[in-house]
């Protein structure tokens, strides 16, 4: 029975990745997925299944840690994450603190005898919400996976997305590990390649990165005839539109097209791809390992942003829910 459920929930789960690859419901079904597998694992007493509940209790271990560090990174280091043409306004930081104190304390509650017949029973919502966004966060670890290890071997047209200067005109490591991948790639290849560098100007860059890309890679011997300049984009969304407005004149519309940015980036740069109808592959960058935190926390805020509405329906239903389960 254990081997069937498992055989059943695995099917779900590659089913749901192949109808949506990219996106984040399907990695969100694969966590479940995992998890459930996991908790299966535990109530039976086979090597096999003790297996399967130990990589299972490590992966989530692993996650769990990787989310608290991220959740610590937002909440301490807000200067860090949030990008140079936002802010995290002291209202977001108060209610960052306030929503993690609650969700203490609530959990101090239960765990103590201090739930019943006082105010805690009425935040429920709260921890409901934590764990929902701890869902999130699992995904779009999963995604991340997904992503950095299904990635392109063929290419006639690279699509390596920018990022900010340093010192307003010097390539970072950042941006020069998706400089150097895309010249690995190219040269991988059994026939020329195209190379279309996508990236505007900041308010402190003295040039466009993608004018700044563009030197790197003739400094690194790529011929100039066979580089394009997209230099109006300041996101990623128009860094896909205006490059596809590119590659679409070029002979074979671009013939198959990857992108390259870096692993934490990738998740996210694929979802949009997807929502834009564009079927490309993706080579993943090397990141620091120091900077991958930092860099994920980004990418995690920009997928809550970029969901913003759903996220706030989600946390009103969970107060419904909430108000609904005390009255009756």
């Amino acid at each position: 029975m254990f081997g069937y459920l498992i055989i059943f929930i695995i099917g779900i789960v590659v089913l749901s990745t192949w109808w949506q690859p990219q996106g984040l419901f399907s990695a969100t079904l694969t966590v479940i997925g995992g998890g459930l597998i996991t908790g299966m694992a535990y109530r039976a007493h086979t090597w096999v299944s003790s297996l399967i509940a130990g990589i299972g209790t490590v992966g989530i271990g692993f996650i769990g840690l990787w989310g608290l560090l991220t959740l610590l990174l937002i909440a301490t280091r807000p200067q860090r994450i949030v990008r140079k043409r936002e802010r995290l306004t002291l209202e977001m930081s108060l209610s960052i603190w306030i929503w993690l104190l609650l969700t203490a304390g609530w959990i101090w509650a239960l765990s103590t005898g201090h739930f019943s017949g006082t105010l805690w029973p009425w935040l429920t919502f709260i921890p409901a919400l934590s764990a929902y966004l701890g869902l999130l966060f699992a995904a779009s670890v999963a995604g991340y996976l997904r992503v950095v290890i299904w990635q392109s071997h063929r290419s006639d047209t690279l699509v390596v997305l920018g990022a900010g200067l340093i010192d307003g005109h010097h390539i970072g490591r950042v941006l020069a590990a998706r400089l150097d991948t895309a010249l690995r790639v190219a040269r991988q290849q059994d026939h020329p390649v195209t190379i279309i560098v996508s990236g505007g100007q900041g308010p402190d860059e003295d040039l466009t990165e993608a004018a700044a890309m563009a030197t790197y890679l003739q400094s690194h011997h790529f011929p100039a005839t066979a580089i394009y300049l997209e230099t109006a984009a300041t996101n990623t969304q128009a860094n896909l539109a205006n490059s596809l407005a590119i590659w679409q004149h070029l002979p074979n519309h671009g013939g198959r097209v990857v992108l390259i940015t870096n692993g934490y980036h990738l998740f996210r740069t694929r979802r949009l791809a997807s929502r834009l109808c564009l079927s490309i592959g993706s080579v993943p960058a090397p990141t620091p390992l120091d900077y991958i935190p930092i860099g994920f926390a980004r990418e995690f805020m920009a997928i809550l942003v970029s969901d913003w509405r759903y996220h706030w329906l989600v946390a009103l239903v969970l107060l419904v829910a909430n108000l609904i389960w005390l009255l009756i």
